[in-house]
């Protein structure tokens, strides 16, 4: 039977809504739907369009992957085909439209799938009534808000999948025990609280997925009344510390079970060799007693893909695993296993993935490693291997996409023949493996997308074919011995490099433009010169630049403000002033230009730039007035002026809302006169409350559009160049800088007047220096107060008085203190960290007695030159340099790298995490490895 024509109709004005496509190679359903022709009036032939047989209507439409890119508005047709059953608009681009309420309509209804099609919004209430609704999936949106309570009341709902909404938050209603629940799957969103002891209820169910969530308290024991469940994953949430396992024991027709990351502790429990219908078991990253105990896993020979990662096992691979042999994905990775790799393992022929990356395996990597010719994905990273090793072992498999071998010790010797092919090898990680010339073979690895090659001997030029790769998307040559580039290109010509990180060479010469689609180009620690060329402001899709501690010079091209997210040219000879024009809608989140001659001022378009985090523009020549309106940035956490020529009093905030995430300040070797900013003081909240470990480290998220990824498990990129500090008294190297730490330091300026009691509501702080300024007065008592004190420094003033005995009785971490070249008085307290303080710290303080003063302790000495600006080692940064980047990579699935201690190890929780930041603080990052194998 034709289709009826009203829903013909229907369908054709649907169609008209959506604008065409702009790709000319890809193809949409939707252009086999015409007006006229031979197949136009019978709609049921249209391409994802299905009809009943005996009626004609219209009760499938399948429109997955069809390039759409429109709003669907809540008049559209769409929502008159009230004979729907199926309805599936999955991957493509809604452009974050809303869910209409009038998808209610269709209330036959059975199977809804909007997964990865950007809408966003919270779900309809309306949904509640679709009584017929068997499946929904809503994965890979932008959903928000409260989960409606009554879409559990859906007498009829089968499956349930609002999977992967970054944005979907609420909290698990109870659930109405009279639905018959077949599979429930909320994976990948917000969703948080407690899950509710009555899901055990649910003795239907046959699938439970709650990953990626934010569910707290205690895993439910209930579960263990769901004795129909075949698929379990409560993988990756932030439950309380259990121990308690026995619930899985009831369990027995699991064939499927994740619970990575999930807080649990104690001793492996040996009752999961009663679960022996598993074919998938992930208890990865979770704190286990050690052990080297794996007998049950006899038992479960089912098993094709294990993942142990990071679970405390130690000592000599087992050879239980031989047992196995089905396995075809085992992963091992950050234990502590030891010994040689056996000979049993070689001889698991049916592997596709092996992880047995960062462990303490040692000797040599066996030769038989080719017999392994199923493999697609092998890491071998972080152990502690000898000897030399032919690469071409390890290409015995045609189906090898993956291959880490970084920091494993040994000696790569890669042959100069292409006698074999590497048909599918996408992504190849040699770091520190001691080459010393670019592996021949490369030049044959056609669909190689990352090549990472830090850390080993390369002498000599970069040869001008890497450019040339076709699929390469990602290079890192950092760490190594490069002088130059082959044919000395003005740009680097290639269509597909997004990110190139050529650091830490020798490279000399101009800067070579970076290719047209880059998005992160990362050249510092060279011996780079000349200027930044004009035709850098071509490359569009720039975000990230860092051309740090080169001898490069002239101005900087005005355009870098305008679309850039980090900005790193500290340690140059660059001049003129920074750019003074930054858009509406400037993304800058780290901004370096520290150790240059800049002069001029800080331009007040800069305030556009709200995600602004990092501004360093110490040790330059910028003069004027201190820059109030740098307060209203509201994600401002590091501000560092220090040596330059800022002057005038710094005066009062506008609003109590200025500076609201500040934590560290250096203004330090200016020319700040007038009293200390007492007002400012006030409204520094962040440094008033001790925080302890909520976020570890100060963290800029830039992320990278990386085009493919068939594998879940790829690596993030580390960026950072270390921080020098001068922190309680001797110099440190930061390579991360803790979010809980807080500095202020207004050291050498012209201040006046006396140090603010109101300095002692600020109990995060850790370093307080106010040395070589014109203070007098008493030290406040109120200093005591700051129990989180590690370094203070009041030396070279006018102070007077007694040092205050709360010093001595409260500053518990103190570690270096210096009030030397003052005219303090009295006895020196006494106190566990003072006794540790010897002369220095009170020199030319005639009036001060007690230990550890001795004889001449008094003495007056000079005081050093104010103008002798830049000869003493500043006590904060000499350049705020990649403080801590991490760069997210993916599309569909999770793709990413480590640089600067890179191996090709599985991160895709790390990416997780990053795009949670933004949206979420509350949680604390991890930093311990992720799962290898996707549940």
């Amino acid at each position: 039977m034709l289709c009826h024509d009203h829903e013909r109709s229907a369908l054709l004005h649907f169609k008209q809504s959506l604008p065409a496509s702009s790709s000319s190679s890809a193809y949409s359903k939707t252009a086999s739907w015409k007006a006229s022709g031979n197949s136009s009036r019978d709609c049921c032939s249209w391409d994802g369009v299905e009809c009943d047989e005996a009626t004609g209507y219209v009760i499938g439409l399948d429109l997955s992957s069809s390039l759409i890119h429109a709003t669907l508005h809540s008049n559209s047709t769409l929502f008159s085909l009230v004979h729907l059953q199926n309805l599936n608009l999955a991957e493509n681009n809604f452009m974050n439209s809303s869910i209409p309420l009038e998808i209610s309509r269709l209330s036959s209804l059975s199977f809804i799938n909007l997964s990865n099609s950007s809408f966003s919004g919270q779900i309809p209430h309306e949904l509640s009534g679709m009584s017929k609704l068997a499946s929904l999936d809503l994965s890979f949106n932008y959903l928000y808000g409260d989960f409606p309570i009554a879409i559990f009341n859906l007498s009829g709902l089968l499956v349930l999948n609002v999977s992967r909404n970054q944005n979907l938050s609420g909290y698990l209603p109870e659930f109405n025990t009279t639905s018959p629940f077949r599979e429930l799957d909320i994976a990948h969103t917000k969703f948080s609280g407690t899950i509710p002891s009555s899901i055990g209820n649910l003795k239907s169910l046959n699938k439970l997925r709650l990953r990626n969530c934010y569910f707290s308290g205690s895993i439910p024991t209930s579960i263990g009344n769901m004795t129909q469940l075949t698929y379990l994953s409560l993988a990756y949430n932030m439950f309380n510390k259990s121990d308690d396992l026995s619930w899985l024991q009831k369990l027995t027709k699991l064939t499927a079970l994740n619970l990575a990351d999930t807080n649990l502790y104690g001793d492996l429990p040996p009752s999961l060799a009663n679960l022996n219908q598993l074919t998938f078991l992930s208890l990865a990253h979770n704190m286990f007693n050690k052990s080297d105990d794996l007998s049950w896993l006899q038992k479960l020979t089912k098993l094709s893909k294990l993942n142990l990662d990071d679970t405390n096992l130690y000592g000599y691979l087992p050879p239980s695993f031989a047992n196995l042999t089905q396995l075809t994905s085992l992963s091992l990775a950050q234990n502590g296993f030891v010994g040689e790799i056996p000979l049993w393992l070689v001889n698991m022929t049916q592997l596709k993935i092996l992880d047995l990356g960062f462990n303490e395996l040692t000797g040599q990597i066996p030769r038989s490693f080719s017999q392994l010719k199923n493999l697609e994905y092998l890491s071998l990273s972080k152990n502690n291997f000898t000897g030399t090793v032919e690469v071409d072992i390890f290409f015995s498999s045609r189906n090898l996409a993956i291959l880490s071998l970084s920091g494993c010790k040994i000696t790569l010797n890669s042959p100069h023949h292409s006698n074999f092919s590497l048909p599918k090898l996408e992504i190849l990680s040699l770091a520190r493996c001691n080459l010393t010339e670019f592996p021949y073979f490369l030049q044959f690895a056609s669909k190689l997308m990352a090549l990472v090659l830090r850390g080993n001997n390369i002498h000599g030029n970069i040869p001008h074919w890497i450019w040339n790769a076709s699929n390469l998307e990602l290079i890192d040559l950092g760490a190594n011995f490069l002088t130059g580039f082959e044919r000395n290109p003005i740009a680097i010509q290639s269509k597909s490099l997004i990110y190139i990180d050529i650091n830490n060479n020798m490279l000399h010469g101009n800067l070579p433009i970076p290719p047209p689609n880059a998005y992160m180009y990362v050249v510092n620690n060279n011996r780079i010169t000349g200027e930044i060329s004009p035709m850098i402001c071509g490359v569009k899709s720039l975000k990230v630049l860092d051309l740090s501690s080169n001898n490069m010079s002239g101005p900087i091209p005005q355009c870098l403000a305008n679309s850039l997210k980090a900005l790193f040219l500290q340690k140059n000879n660059f001049s003129g002033t920074i750019p003074q024009t930054y858009p509406k809608e400037c993304d800058l989140r780290v901004m370096d230009m520290s150790q240059n001659r800049f002069t001029g001022e800080v331009p007040k378009s800069l305030s556009n730039c709200k995600m602004l985090q990092i501004l360093d523009l110490s040790k330059n020549q910028m003069k004027q007035t201190f820059p109030t309106w740098l307060g209203s940035l509201p994600q401002l956490q590091v501000l560092l002026l220090h040596f330059n020529m800022f002057h005038g009093e710094i005066g009062s905030p506008r609003s109590l809302s200025e500076f609201p995430l500040l934590c560290i300040i250096n203004l330090s070797h200016n020319a700040l006169t007038g009293a200390l900013p007492v007002n400012y003081i006030q409204i520094w909240n962040v440094m008033k409350v001790v925080r302890r470990g909520i976020e570890p480290y100060i963290e800029t998220y830039v992320y990278i559009p990386f085009s493919h990824g068939k594998y879940p498990y790829r690596d993030i990129f580390l960026c950072y160049s270390p921080m020098i500090l001068t922190n309680k008294g001797a110099e440190r190297e930061y390579n991360k800088i803790p979010n809980i730490f807080t500095a202020i330091d207004l050291s050498s300026n012209k201040f006046t007047g006396k140090v603010p009691e109101s300095l002692g509501s600020l109990k995060a702080l850790q370093l307080l220096d106010l040395s070589n300024n014109d203070l007098t007065g008493p030290i406040p008592p109120s200093l005591g107060n700051l129990t989180q004190l590690e370094s203070l420094d009041l030396s070279r003033n006018k102070l007077s008085g007694v040092i205050p005995q709360q010093l001595a009785a409260q500053l518990n971490f103190l570690s270096f203190f210096n009030v030397s070249h003052n005219n303090l008085t009295g006895r020196i307290p006494q106190g566990t960290q003072f006794s540790t303080f010897d002369n220095n710290s009170y020199i030319g303080n005639s009036g001060l007695f007690g230990f550890p003063v001795s004889k001449n302790c008094g003495a007056p000495q000079s005081p050093p030159d104010d103008n002798e600006d830049g000869s003493e080692e500043d006590k904060f940064p000499s350049g705020f340099d990649w403080l801590f980047i991490l760069v997210g990579l993916g599309s569909g699935l999770v793709v990413g790298f480590v640089m600067g201690d890179i191996s090709m190890d599985r991160h895709p929780w790390l990416i997780r995490r990053i795009v949670r930041k933004f949206g979420r603080t509350e949680k604390k990052p991890r930093t311990r490895r992720r799962q290898i194998i996707r549940a």
